[in-house]
């Protein structure tokens, strides 16, 4: 005979429902930080700015020649800028864009621990905190890319500076919406 009784049957139909949502709720996080991480990982190493100058020809810099150039770990030129003492505005730079490569390299770690699900309350608040640090360091980078544009020596900005915006933006859409912060924080 028939061992299933209305009220299991109900119960597993149920417990399948709540799997397939739940699934489709990871696919929903899942796509948007995929896309965020490749857009970051990309902002690493594609061109930065291109930096002019009417001494010589243009010189296309990444995000990681760009931070150790004005920190004085790489010669200036080899970043496209003048050559000469670092100087303590170039060191700011520096730090400022050395701290926006830290900044993208925990939001890409972050991100991991996002499409994974679960996150607890503790790492909710440090996703957070990245978060903002990510959305102010890629509003700053392109505050320098504006001031640099101005002076005798015009950076104009690459695909990596725009990629930087793109995978911020979506990055901060899955940190801080609430639909999406309510499916990966744990209940």
């Amino acid at each position: 005979m028939n061992d299933v009784t209305p009220s299991s049957h109900d119960d597993a139909l149920g417990a399948r429902l709540e799997q397939r949502v739940a699934n489709l709720e990871k696919i929903a996080v899942s796509l948007p930080v995929v896309a965020a991480e490749a857009l970051l990982m990309l902002s690493l190493f594609l061109p930065f700015v291109t930096v002019t100058s009417y001494s010589r020809d243009d010189e296309v810099v990444n995000l990681w020649q760009l931070g150790l150039a004005f920190f004085g770990v790489l010669p200036a030129s080899s970043a496209g800028l003048s050559s000469g003492d670092v100087d303590a505005v170039g060191v700011l730079f520096g730090v400022a864009f050395l701290g926006l490569l830290v900044v993208l390299l925990c939001s890409i770690a972050g991100l991991v621990v996002v499409a994974r699900g679960h996150v607890s309350a503790r790492a909710a608040r440090v996703l957070t905190a990245i978060g903002v640090l990510l959305v102010v360091g890629a509003a700053g980078a392109w505050l320098v890319i504006g001031l640099g544009s101005t002076s005798e020596s015009p950076w104009l900005p690459e695909a990596g500076s725009l990629t930087v915006v793109a995978g911020a933006v979506l990055a901060a859409l899955v940190t801080f919406l609430p639909a999406f912060r309510g499916i990966w924080l744990r209940h």
